[in-house]
């Protein structure tokens, strides 16, 4: 998969992603509860974003250098991140070499990556012997009520997320590496689905593969769809599933 659509279109997000991005705060905070007290060295953070999960890591930072590595200029460009080394890069090519950090931290990241099975290995050959990471990817089940009314309805179209046994596998199967997997569920709930899309668009997360079904009837029966089968109070429900990946 190319890269360019999914970079075009957080770099459309830079201003708005800190107000949108409800769930990716979430999730970087409980990343963060699950990262060391106090970082030393080299620290690499992938899809660093506007620095949600930067600021909460950053002020833990003693000494050395905390590098920021995004694909979105646009991202970057916008991110409050005091103390971090911004570097604009695609998490599945980074520009450095093997051996380099002390540890490896990314949230709400890599599951946009096209060959997570080699590349996530080769962000982790990135670290020093005894180099620590934390990671936090969303996995199938995610945005699970948009897919099932876009498979209904025929309006949109949802990425496809790989299941959490996948990154299960893919940890127990790396020589060297010993990983504490978790799993977690967060329903987010908006006012209204426009919304929800709203949202979803402010936070930059609307690229999917191949075309994409429209027609003011398809959105109308979308919507009703929608409001039929996933109101949750006086909201509607929008479904996030994460794993937790941290070495032990």
């Amino acid at each position: 998969m190319k890269t360019d659509p999914i970079r075009r279109r957080f770099d459309r997000a830079g201003a708005t992603y800190e107000g949108a991005a409800r769930v990716q705060r979430l999730v970087a905070a409980r990343l963060a509860d699950l990262c060391p007290p106090e970082l030393r060295g080299r620290v690499l953070e992938i899809g660093a974003g506007s620095g949600l999960l930067t600021r909460e890591l950053a002020p833990r930072h003693k000494c050395g250098v905390y590098v920021a590595l995004d694909l979105s200029p646009g991202m970057l460009e916008h991110a409050a991140m005091p103390g971090a080394r911004k570097v604009a890069a695609d998490g599945e090519q980074p520009p450095f070499r093997p051996a380099t950090f002390d540890f490896l931290c990314s949230a709400s990241a890599m599951h946009w990556y096209a060959a997570p099975s080699a590349s996530i290995p080769a962000d982790l050959a990135l670290l020093r012997p005894g180099g620590g990471f934390a990671l936090a990817l969303y996995v199938e089940g995610t945005l699970r009520e948009l897919e099932e009314a876009s498979r209904a309805t025929g309006f949109g179209a949802v990425y496809p997320m790989r299941p959490a046994s996948f990154y299960r596998e893919l940890f127990a199967s790396l020589p060297g590496v010993t990983a504490s997997i978790s799993e977690e569920t967060h329903v987010i709930t908006h006012e209204s689905v426009a919304a929800m899309l709203r949202s979803l668009k402010g936070a930059g997360v609307t690229h999917t593969p191949g075309a994409k079904a429209g027609s003011p009837k398809r959105y109308r029966d979308f919507v009703r769809y929608y409001e039929e089968r996933f109101r949750a109070g006086d909201g509607m429900a929008t479904t996030y599933e994460v794993v937790m990946a941290r070495s032990v």
